[in-house]
């Protein structure tokens, strides 16, 4: 089966490069029109399910997706959460290393781990995979957690520390149930790369 796993599209705390979280942030105006660029990318695949992270900008990513996928439900997985910042959510990347100059040895309170995080991501998509077999699904998350996933099914080579997951990218994998096994075939493509080019 395959999984499309994409970004939710921008809000403003992204604009302002500051660190979000588990923050409930809506999309701004671009992100809708992300949202409806990845949409139209996207709608020429049938997808037997799209599952995304509770957060209100992911949900609203699924939904305007979802519009050209009329008898698809959107369902929730809360492990497709972004990872919680804990203190430091809310403030600039400028101001966390400011903040924080011993980061990553020394952590900010309330902050979900790494290993936490690459364990939570890689249970509930995995669990969503296995509920679908010989189909496409559409899960909708953030990007500290597909960059964790990334991470862990390339072996390193992209993810975490290496790549900056752009607003409704793409990235698609294979799974095989019967050895509970990911293959990354890309990541991080812009929606418009997958548009027809215009005559």
């Amino acid at each position: 089966m395959n999984l499309y796993l994409v970004r939710h599209g921008q809000t403003d705390w992204n604009l302002l490069k500051k660190i979000q979280g588990t923050e409930n942030i809506p999309l701004n105006e671009t992100g809708r029109i992300q949202a409806a660029l990845c949409a139209r990318a996207l709608s020429s695949i049938s997808f037997e399910a799209i599952y995304t992270s509770p957060l209100s900008r992911a949900v609203e990513t699924a939904q305007i997706i979802s519009s050209y996928h009329k008898d698809i439900h959107i369902l929730v997985e809360p492990g497709l959460t972004e990872r919680d910042y804990g203190e430091c959510a809310g403030l600039t990347y400028k101001e966390f290393h400011s903040s924080y100059p011993e980061y990553p040895h020394i952590l900010p309170e309330g902050i979900e781990t790494s290993d936490k995080l690459r364990s939570r991501i890689y249970l509930a998509i995995r669990s969503c995979a296995e509920k679908h077999h010989d189909a496409s699904i559409l899960l909708i998350s953030h990007g500290a957690s597909i960059n964790a996933f990334l991470h862990q099914i390339s072996g390193g080579i992209c993810g975490s520390g290496i790549t900056q997951l752009k607003n409704t990218s793409i990235s698609k994998f294979s799974f095989c149930a019967s050895r509970g096994q990911f293959s990354l075939l890309y990541h991080n493509l812009d929606p418009e790369e997958f548009l027809p080019p215009q005559s």
